[in-house]
């Protein structure tokens, strides 16, 4: 085990989770790495998910701590992330930052390595530089069997990808694998109604005015079963291309959610991004109106495409 002692939030946010819960606190509580505190937010769960959550925090209360949720109704993955985050922003501070699924299985030593390479990258740039590091998952179905050794080949991605363009359109970074450090968390802002997802946002922010580092190992089972939020789906395979060109598919909408997203970071950011970065901002957010052929010589001419051939192909029909 390593001789580094950072300590660690980690953000574990839980809604209907009592089938997979268990599993997965048991997979941070025998990690190789222990400096770190779990803060777990319950967004309203109707099943036993608490009750559940209140007897590991009995059993664990150094490490284990339940942020109280007055609210009657669930406000969704995104707002209890968000939630997490600014509570724990309040209370504590912390060197790294971690986000948590209910329903995942962590590697023994997913903490222990995402820590060395953050200290690593840290050491060779500077502390106070913005960082955000992730990894590679593994994809297994509700019982764990494997359905892909990698999730980036599992989904097409390229995780080198890390420039803003790319990234406007299509996020390849996975919020159950990340760890950042406090000069990113500093600057993070995540209150904004116009946030498609929690990481997709600290993703950009990390991209404009950071770096973004990889370890293109699993350190996760990415769970699959019928009530994930964000599934996995395996692009590249006939049935993919069926849906992409049949017009089964959320890529308007989810182009839509990236427009509405890069104005609001365009508002939020502004004072602090460059000018070629706001020069892509604007050019990105106002692509909607133009004419379809306009659209996809702007989407060329400034890479706002997404990874994989079958991915471009389908967002090209939908621009």
């Amino acid at each position: 085990m390593s001789n580094i002692t950072t300590p660690i939030a980690i953000c574990l946010a839980t809604y209907n989770g009592e089938s997979y819960i268990e599993a997965q606190l048991n997979s941070i509580l025998t990690q190789t790495y222990h400096n770190w505190t779990l803060f777990i937010r319950d967004d309203c769960s109707k099943d036993s998910t608490l009750a559940i959550l209140q007897s590991y925090a009995l059993r664990y209360p150094e490490q284990i701590i339940i942020i109280p949720n007055s609210a009657r109704k669930s406000s969704g993955s995104k707002n209890n992330f968000a939630s997490i985050l600014k509570w724990v922003n309040k209370h504590y501070s912390f060197d790294y930052y971690m986000f948590s699924d209910q329903d995942d299985i962590w590697l023994e030593s997913k903490i222990e390595d995402s820590v060395k390479k953050l200290h690593q990258t840290e050491n060779l740039l500077s502390k106070s530089m913005p960082v955000l590091l992730h990894t590679d998952l593994r994809v297994v179905d509700q019982d764990l069997n494997l359905l892909g050794k990698s999730f980036f080949q599992y989904r097409a991605l390229n995780p080198t990808i890390t420039d803003l363009p790319h990234l406007l359109v299509q996020n390849n970074v996975t919020g159950c694998t990340m760890m950042w450090n406090q000069a990113l968390n500093n600057i993070l802002h995540l209150d904004n109604e116009n946030i498609a997802m929690h990481d997709w946002w600290i993703t950009l922010v990390a991209s404009c005015f950071g770096q973004i580092v990889c370890i293109q190992e699993p350190t996760i089972l990415y769970r699959q079963h019928k009530k994930n939020v964000i599934g996995a789906t395996k692009v590249n395979t006939p049935l993919f291309l069926l849906k992409r060109l049949s017009g089964d598919t959320k890529i308007k909408e989810t182009l839509n959610l990236s427009i509405a997203q890069a104005q609001a970071f365009l508002h939020v950011y502004r004072k602090e991004l460059s000018p070629e970065q706001i020069r892509i901002l604007n050019v990105f957010t106002n692509i909607a109106k133009q004419n379809k052929f306009i659209r996809i010589v702007t989407a060329f001419k400034y890479h706002f495409l997404k990874q994989g051939i079958i991915q471009i192909i389908g967002e090209l029909l939908y621009l």
